[in-house]
């Protein structure tokens, strides 16, 4: 990390892995300190308190995700959502630290929190589902709970791939995945109006 050019940056990433491997109740600001390789004030400094350091990494996490709707981008909704869903896929097993995390953060929250981080993501892909040919005829609760079924099957097959490596061979794991990203497109397909 080089802290001299942006410490937040550095601190910030070093708080999602505390976050993501321990949640927010485990992770201690003297182990992130201490993986930061500064003090606990340092890190008080920069963010006030644990909670808006954490409130800071889950921004970070929902924009990361939002930007991956946006660049998913396509004019016929369904093709977005398909779009989306395969670089959601992508971009969870290359940085399986952001699905633990996000496993973590719906773990660890209370009901009455006053920030909620993921939010505007959740209800960016609620919005784009209300456009399919399902979603015009969907209520909202439906769409949320056709969403949720689509996030959580990825982020937990995401989250398994280690252990799936290991019981059955990275070859398997790999045409596994192969075969999971054509499965998560029928289900966009079947969950949101279009036939394969």
């Amino acid at each position: 990390m080089n802290r001299q050019n942006d410490p937040r940056a550095g601190y910030l990433t070093v708080a999602s892995k505390q976050f993501a491997t321990h949640g927010y109740h485990g992770a201690s600001l003297a182990a992130l300190a201490g993986e930061a390789g500064v003090s606990k004030q340092a890190l008080l400094h920069f963010f006030g308190t644990k909670q808006k350091l954490y409130s800071e990494v889950l921004s970070g996490l929902a924009n990361r995700q939002f930007a991956e709707i946006e660049a998913a981008k396509q004019p016929d909704p369904v093709m977005h959502l398909k779009t989306y869903f395969d670089r959601f896929l992508a971009s969870n097993l290359s940085l399986p630290d952001d699905a633990r995390l996000t496993v973590r953060a719906l773990l660890d929250v209370q009901t009455n929190a006053k920030v909620w981080p993921m939010k505007v993501y959740l209800d960016s892909l609620i919005e784009i589902a209300s456009h399919t040919p399902v979603g015009q005829e969907a209520s909202e609760t439906e769409l949320r709970a056709r969403v949720f079924q689509l996030i959580g099957a990825v982020q937990y097959f995401a989250i398994s791939m280690n252990a799936i490596g290991g019981m059955y061979g990275k070859t398997q794991a790999s045409e596994l995945t192969a075969r999971f990203s054509k499965q998560i497109s029928d289900t966009v397909d079947s969950l949101f109006g279009r036939s394969s």
